[in-house]
């Protein structure tokens, strides 16, 4: 039973470990979106803390598959968010919304 526990806290520990961080992921999108998201990149682009969770996710992902060009930030949006997963992206949305006012 002992064995179990301490395997079952161990796995625990390895997921946790290697959990995307949001904050360090965020680094690069607050060049131009703000250390707070508050950023209205260009004039023209939404605040990033003004935006929805849920749409905040499904842009990344439209961005990181060059399936969005909004405001024609498409292919910058696409190199910045290269390699990113699914997680990461649900890490850096969860960390906007902890800078949330």
């Amino acid at each position: 039973m002992k064995k179990l526990v301490v395997l079952s806290a161990l796995a625990c520990l390895g997921v946790s470990a290697y959990a995307a961080d949001g904050a360090a992921l965020y680094k690069k999108c607050a060049v131009c979106h703000g250390a707070n998201a508050d950023k209205v990149y260009l004039n023209k682009v939404p605040a990033l803390n003004s935006i929805a969770s849920a749409e905040r996710i499904q842009f990344m992902k439209e961005y990181a598959e060059g399936k969005r060009n909004a405001y024609g930030q498409g292919a910058i949006m696409k190199i910045n968010l290269k390699g990113l997963t699914e997680e990461d992206f649900k890490a850096i949305d969860a960390y906007i919304e902890t800078l949330k006012k």
